[in-house]
């Protein structure tokens, strides 16, 4: 771990789907942050959106009725030399959080406001991957005011079968760790799908399902600004996909490090990987998630500017395959962090 000590303040929880995995990847970064000796603050948003400051309390712990955003952020200043951001999904994870904290002059953890945002909008990472030539499957952005309706959405899922096939995949654009994506394989299952995830969103995104191998090619970054492309990991779910329950759920997936592709996919996945940080101007660190199909082309999934840091994330796994240890991998995160100016 960095050998200065450092005040840091771990952000986690929030009214996000993925509230329970933020707080359980936030156990373990304040236990090793205490441990290399840094003055830690847990900081706790609880479901409502608010803020609870704690100096030595675990992860997810609620005092009293807490502060409000504005409230908390303002008593972190002059406090804290670090935020270490521990949100996963749409709250903090998509730019909103990352922009209050810049204006109040605190440095964080991880990529800026535009690169959260563009990352956590499916829609907008494909187009900026496209944009770069990066490998996308075929896709429908949906309105969902005309799925409110049954015969609307029997009309859109006739039209997206016509276009993408069978099974599709339906996605909540802003959705993360697979929450608010489902694979539906017949008609009546998509009419299905289409209905229950456009409930509350104003789009959804239909994507051409792509077979293969599931794999995901995190990087750090150096010292010097540049990339280190970690292993390649190999997802083998017990599910359809590596939905929610595969990803934290013991034994709901295998991973394999390094993955089981052939040399050639491997430095290509990693040259994706790269290339996506990049594109999206992330900072830190990421993780994207690919497919490589049996003919040995790779499609591009998704870019997480948050990797999850719980025992059974990938990016500690794929640390680990090259001996970097969990506290190492915070201490490239922390450097990142505080050699960034934004």
């Amino acid at each position: 771990m960095n050998h200065k000590r450092l005040r840091i303040a771990v952000l986690h929880g929030g009214p996000s789907s993925e509230h329970d995995i933020s707080v359980w990847s936030s156990r373990g970064v304040l236990q090793t942050l205490r441990e290399a000796g840094h003055e830690t603050l847990a900081v706790f948003v609880d479901r409502g959106g608010r803020w609870h400051l704690t100096a030595m309390g675990d992860a997810g712990i609620a005092v009293g009725d807490g502060l409000d955003l504005l409230q908390a952020v303002a008593d972190l200043r002059g406090k804290v030399d670090l935020c270490f951001l521990g949100f996963h999904g749409n709250y903090g994870e998509d730019g909103k959080v990352q922009a209050v904290l810049e204006l109040a002059g605190l440095r964080y953890t991880g990529s800026g406001v535009m690169a959260s945002a563009l990352a956590m909008d499916k829609t907008v990472a494909r187009r900026v991957y496209a944009g770069v030539g990066l490998p996308v499957a075929g896709a429908v952005e949906l309105p969902t005011a005309g799925l409110r309706t049954l015969a609307g959405a029997q009309g859109a899922a006739k039209k997206l079968i016509a276009q993408l096939g069978l099974p599709v995949v339906v996605k909540v654009p802003t959705g993360g760790s697979s929450v608010g994506v489902e694979i539906p394989r017949d008609e009546a299952a998509v009419v299905a799908s289409l209905q229950r995830l456009g409930a509350d969103a104003g789009t959804l995104l239909c994507e051409q399902f792509v077979s293969g191998v599931e794999i995901t090619a995190a990087v750090l970054e150096r010292a010097d600004g540049s990339l280190e492309s970690l292993p390649i990991v190999e997802i083998v779910p017990k599910s359809a996909f590596f939905d929610y329950e595969s990803k934290y759920q013991t034994g709901g997936s295998e991973e394999i490090v390094p993955a089981r592709i052939p040399a050639e996919a491997t430095a290509q996945a990693q040259r994706n990987g790269a290339l996506a940080h990049r594109a999206l101007g992330c900072a830190g660190y990421s993780r994207t998630d690919q497919i490589l199909q049996p003919d040995g082309a790779l499609v591009l999934l998704e870019t997480n500017t948050l990797p999850g840091l719980t025992p059974a994330s990938l990016l500690p796994k794929a640390a680990g395959a090259v001996g970097l240890t969990y506290g190492a991998l915070l201490d490239r995160v922390i450097a990142a962090a505080l050699r960034t100016d934004r």
